[in-house]
């Protein structure tokens, strides 16, 4: 994997077939599980799909859902009635930004040849989809293998069974870490252009 700027603005990830192949296959892996928590069919509407009212009372049992759909509050009726009405319309939004991920990625029309070097555009536009969808996979990662701290971190790193997990799981951390750098230098570069010429007070 290899990160680069673009002169416009943005951050142009460029990965081989194996690292292009294995992130369309996450994601997939996570729309399949939100799908499986659905309680509706997506609406090809994005207005709509993001409006969605529905949704369980409960906790979900699996606990990368779980982690993906904490409790909003303490009280468990006020988290019942608050997912209630909210929880198809977030687990939707999810969908629609791992598909624009997914995507971006281009793997969708067929296998391409596996020399092939993936070259794919973060702009402004279409870095919250990339940083909420690498978050999800984070997040549902680490529920899956039981890593909530740094010491869980470096025991599952040691252990032969966990460590190719935890690598992707540092892996898709460096992304999202580039592309919210990305962000962040943006906006440091919009100030400095906004504070051009100006007189001090």
């Amino acid at each position: 994997m290899k990160l680069q700027p673009l002169p416009e603005g943005g951050l142009r990830l460029l990965l081989n077939y194996d690292e292009a192949a294995m992130l369309d296959q996450l994601i997939t892996q996570l729309m399949q599980l939100l799908q499986s928590h659905s309680g509706t069919a997506l609406d090809p509407d994005p207005l709509f799909a993001s409006l969605e009212i529905g949704g369980s009372e409960e906790v979900p049992e699996d606990p990368a859902l779980a982690r993906l759909f904490p409790n909003a509050y303490e009280g468990d009726e006020q988290s019942s009635q608050f997912r209630r009405v909210t929880e198809q319309g977030l687990l939707n939004r999810k969908l629609q930004d791992a598909a624009q991920v997914s995507s971006a990625l281009g793997l969708g029309g067929g296998l391409p040849d596996e020399d092939t070097q993936f070259e794919v555009d973060i702009l402004a536009s279409t870095l919250p989809a990339w940083v909420k969808t690498i978050t999800a996979l984070r997040l549902a990662i680490a529920a899956r293998i039981g890593l909530n701290t740094a010491e869980d971190h470096d025991r599952l790193l040691s252990e032969e069974e966990t460590r190719g997990t935890v690598l992707v799981f540092d892996w898709l951390a460096a992304i999202l870490e580039s592309a919210l750098m990305m962000r962040l230098s943006r906006d440091e570069d919009d100030e400095a252009s906004d504070g051009v010429g100006s007189t001090p007070v």
